[in-house]
């Protein structure tokens, strides 16, 4: 039996987001995250239900952060979750992301920066390491082989 989340109410729908979530049923408890996005009323801990969420990328992007902050004359903030792919966009913008994040280093010599996008709440990740321009793309089972590309460029 489905239930037609359109019916619930504000409270109810919460309420069984959390049910969903506590019995072991992620699948339903995602279907209730997206209704609350449908109607602008999820929040932050309302979107941890999808596996990749600014939760889950801040621990990712932890170690490209500290390469970052560990640059000599780094003239740039080390990391940033407020890319410009992720603010200063209508909500109906195709190049509009849910998460646009990066970890950036400009030194008098290059600039380069690793990026992390997700389109919308339940989307796989995108990463990207741009120096200057595109330099490689990365899916989430190659972030190991990104961070020591990322980590040659930081040396």
């Amino acid at each position: 039996m489905s239930i037609d989340l359109t019916t619930l109410s504000n409270q109810q729908l919460r309420i069984y987001k959390r049910n969903c979530e506590r019995r072991g049923h992620p699948e339903k408890a995602r279907e209730a995250a997206r209704e609350m996005i449908r109607r602008g009323i999820a929040k932050t801990r309302d979107l941890n239900v999808f596996k990749w969420n600014q939760h889950s990328v801040r621990k990712h992007l932890q170690r490209f952060k500290d390469v970052a902050s560990e640059v000599k004359d780094n003239r740039l903030k080390a990391y940033t979750e407020q890319g410009g792919f992720r603010i200063g966009r209508a909500k109906g913008h195709p190049e509009k992301q849910w998460i646009d994040t990066y970890c950036a280093i400009k030194t008098p010599k290059m600039k380069a920066m690793f990026v992390c996008r997700v389109k919308s709440p339940g989307d796989e990740p995108e990463f990207e390491l741009h120096k200057g321009t595109l330099i490689a793309s990365y899916d989430a089972d190659r972030l190991d082989e990104a961070f020591a590309d990322w980590k040659a460029v930081g040396a």
